[in-house]
């Protein structure tokens, strides 16, 4: 056994990390409640590591690493360096491997403040009765480690060790099983509340190293999470409730050889016994009696031979004559809150990355997700009561026990990340087919398999439809027969967008369908849906509050608005948001502060007859695809349409599934020089392309083609870019005050009959520069740039005009005729009306 010599801070930091990392694991080091929140970073380099922590040692509560290696592109995050308020750090799917079981012995005092030398030593005491006890079964010699404030030595281990060890002045953490588990950075100093004389600040070290580390069996694992007692919360139904009951004083009348009593958990206390009243061979603390907060109590001993005992054998063995029938039947009535919360314990309690409450549940033999606030819930939580007690609860009683499972997920529960209709774990990605069964699709590099027992990924809503059962020797091109898009471009576009909304951690392009009356163009949203996400209501009228927008993104994986005739600035940047990924806060309902949170990165769809996105910012994730008004002679009933569709949703479906199969094989291997705006989504699409058959390169020309469509349209619909267009067509350079641009704008937008009454555009030379800033990107696509800067009491503007690519002037789009409150007077009114008063422009 090696004592580790005390060294400089860096020295132990270098020298800890050397024994508990390999060569070119990546870790990440974390610092909690700074004054600049949560401070995070990557390395591989534990030198840059190192002295990193030196600028926060001592100045900091404590300063943690990931003891277990993560895995190796986290450390695109921030490499060797840290980031302050940092919105993502190590999850457990981020973990490369398990490679360490910590065992954290903490004294028991209130929160925040360092231990006293007292508790602090108790904690040693305690970890070496561990180290002892678990050297007994043949477990190496582990690492021990001071950590300032106790002693560091999969769930049900450390359950057991709990069980088995905490006291009233020192616990066995047993949350410390998840593999992301940071743990505190030996070398630093352990800094919680002041430094007192009776609560000192402490360093923690490693204090002994093994000559040897070996590997932990899994048999040892399960022979240690066997001595974990598996009780329920004891019920009438039960027999072994004893409101009233005096435990201590049974214990004492009967001599059980109490080895010490603890604190256990929900509440109740337990009581560990160093003989085992059934059998005195058992010595070793095997045997236990635990008193629930509501006078249940269970009892038991860990060794097979006494498998068959519990409290009612115990009482029995000592009070022949006693009879658990006899007592009270007042006293053995349960509340119907308490048998919901009985009947409820089938269900699995967990809650999502947002803290919403949720239960998996087994119905006709299979798993659901269900929030616990759901109606379906409820449902199946009064046929368990009905199942048990032929009553129905009461809605009191109800809420009662849904109010304490929310706790349970709250709490007690896992955290697992859920999506609608698509996912991503592990490399795979995975597509809720929504059927009675709750099957789903994953999707691997070039295989698709369907699962009938998946992972718990998925939630769903009223909207959620089922899809039909994938063929995945279909064809995806098929969709084309139903959908009309005669451009070729269009169509391998089109094709590549419709298996990328399959893929759920990468920025989604916005499908706009635009053409006139006729086009077919809520029929082609409809069935665009129907192959991604089918839905109860597949085509959504456009809200007119936010929070209503926000909504109807959060419950729908592709939220198709039709019949569009404009988008305000508001919606249109709410729309961006949900395109590239973001979220969306609103205040709880029924609450003063309670805040609840919406995740948005959604497939949207839009429809009209124009052009409906005319913000540059929108128009950048947009893929616009104008379609033809179809002949009378070749127009079918709906009825047909659907007929027609319904014999192909199989092979369209699974066509579209196989092909990101394929593509996910090719994917890592597509390198481009240039990426537009959408990165992931062009580089996705190049994969895509190829598998199905079109070159990539053409999909990446026809992209662009479609982008610079889309540029122009931007322009002509903004008044400033327009104008800035009509101003540079004969000239190659143009400077001056940006007040003079304003008149200059006026001019030349009288002279080309663009609309200056338009609330976007300015009426003041400063507006003009916001303006100016709004279109940068869209004016430098068309070769023109400008720059704009301080010149003593006003600012200069320069404009510039490179090669003769400047588009050409177009009616502008985006405004209409409306009648006043005077019914002779008609008014330009600009579509995105309200863009002024969001802006406080």
């Amino acid at each position: 056994m090696t004592h580790i010599e005390a060294s400089t801070t860096e020295e132990m930091i270098m020298e800890s990390l050397s024994m508990l990392k390999r060569n070119e694991d990546v870790t990440e080091l974390r610092i909690l409640k700074t004054t600049k929140g949560t401070v995070s970073g990557y390395f591989d380099d534990y030198q840059k590591l190192a002295d990193v922590v030196a600028e926060y040692d001592g100045k900091v509560p404590a300063i943690y690493f990931t003891l277990n290696p993560a895995k190796p592109d986290l450390l695109s995050r921030a490499a060797n360096r840290v980031i302050q308020r940092a919105k993502n750090t190590t999850a457990d799917a981020d973990i490369e491997c398990r490679r360490w079981l910590p065992i954290d012995f903490d004294p028991v005092r209130p929160s925040g403040i360092s231990s006293t030398d007292e508790e602090h030593k108790a904690a040693h005491t305690m970890a070496k009765e561990v180290k002892q006890f678990l050297t007994g079964r043949g477990w190496s010699e582990p690492i021990v480690a001071d950590s300032g404030n106790g002693v560091h030595l999969i769930k049900q281990a450390l359950e057991a060790l709990d069980f088995q060890f905490s006291s009233e002045s020192v616990n066995v953490d047993r949350s410390v099983y998840n593999a992301a588990r940071i743990w505190k950075l030996y070398g630093t100093m352990a800094c919680k509340g002041d430094h007192t004389d009776e609560r000192p600040h402490r360093l923690s070290q490693i204090l002994t190293y093994p000559e040897e580390l070996k590997e932990v069996s899994k048999e040892q694992l399960q022979a240690l999470a066997s001595l974990c007692p598996k009780v329920s919360k004891p019920t009438s139904k039960k027999g072994n409730m004893e409101e009233g009951f005096d435990l201590d004083s049974f214990i004492e009348q009967h001599q059980l050889d109490v080895s010490f009593i603890a604190p256990w958990q929900k509440g109740a206390t337990k009581y560990v016994l160093s003989t085992c009243p059934w059998n005195e061979s058992h010595t070793n603390g095997s045997a236990f009696i635990i008193h629930f907060t509501n006078g249940g109590i269970a009892a038991g001993c860990h060794h097979n031979s006494c498998s068959e005992e519990n409290w009612q054998t115990l009482r029995k063995k000592f009070e022949p004559n006693w009879n658990p029938t006899s007592q009270n039947e007042e006293s053995k009535k349960e509340s119907q809150a308490d048998i919901l919360i009985g009947v409820g314990e089938e269900a699995e309690f967990f809650q999502n990355d947002l803290g919403d409450a949720f239960a998996a549940v087994t119905i006709n033999g299979h798993k659901e997700v269900l929030k616990v606030k759901s109606k379906k819930f409820k449902m199946w939580l009064t046929k368990q009561f009905y199942d048990a007690t032929k009553k129905a609860p009461t809605s009191d009683a109800m809420n009662q026990a849904l109010g304490v499972m929310e706790m349970k997920a709250a709490f007690d529960g896992d955290e697992h990340s859920l999506q609608l209709r698509v996912a991503e774990k592990d490399g795979a990605f995975y597509y809720d087919l929504a059927n009675e069964d709750w099957s789903v699709v994953k999707v691997e590099p070039n295989a698709c398999h369907i699962l009938n027992e998946p992972p718990i990924l998925f939630t769903r809503n009223k909207n959620t439809k089922a899809q039909v059962l994938p063929d995945f020797t279909g064809d995806l091109k098929r969709l084309l027969n139903h959908v009309r898009i005669k451009n070729e471009d269009d169509q391998i576009l089109y094709l590549t967008y419709v298996v990328t909304c399959l893929i759920s951690t990468i920025p989604h392009a916005v499908l706009v369908f635009s053409g006139e009356k006729g086009a077919s163009k809520s029929t082609s949203m409809r069935l665009t849906r129907q192959i991604v996400d089918p839905a109860v209501q597949d085509l959504l009228t456009m809200p007119n509050s936010l929070q209503d927008l926000a909504l109807s993104l959060a419950n729908n994986y592709m939220p198709s608005f039709d019949n569009l005739d404009g988008l305000s600035a508001e919606k249109s940047d709410l729309l961006c948001i949900a395109s590239t990924g973001g979220g969306f806060s609103k205040r709880t309902l029924f609450t003063d502060d309670d805040e609840t949170l919406l995740e948005l990165r959604r497939c949207v769809g839009l429809t009209g007859i124009n052009v409906v996105v005319t913000r540059a910012d929108l128009i950048d994730r947009s893929i616009i695809i104008e379609l033809d008004r179809i002949p009378e002679d070749e127009r079918k009933e709906e009825r047909d349409v659907w007929e027609s569709f319904e014999k192909d949703r199989a092979s369209i479906v699974g066509g579209a599934l196989q092909a990101l199969a394929n593509a996910m094989a090719i994917y890592p291997n597509v390198k481009l020089d240039k990426l537009p705006r959408m990165a992931d989504f062009t580089r996705w699409g190049y994969a895509i392309a190829e598998v199905l058959g079109y070159d990539g390169e053409r999909f990446l020309q026809a992209y662009r083609k479609n982008l610079n469509q889309s540029n122009e349209e931007a322009i002509s619909s903004h008044p400033v870019a327009a104008t800035v267009v009509a101003l540079m067509k004969d000239k190659q350079k143009w400077s001056g005050s940006v007040a003079s641009l304003l008149g200059e704008l006026e001019r030349v937008a009288e002279q080309e009959k663009i609309n200056t009454k338009v609330k976007t555009f300015p009426k003041a030379a400063h507006i003009l520069s916001r303006r100016l800033k709004e279109v940068k990107s869209n004016l430098e696509d068309v070769g023109i740039t400008f720059d704009i800067r301080h010149a003593g009491d006003s600012k200069k503007v320069s404009i510039q005009k490179s090669g003769n690519k400047v588009v050409p002037i177009r009616p502008q789009k985006g405004t209409l005729k409306r009648t006043g409150t005077d019914s002779n007077e008609v008014t330009d009114i600009e579509l995105s009306e309200g863009y002024d008063e969001f802006a406080g422009w």
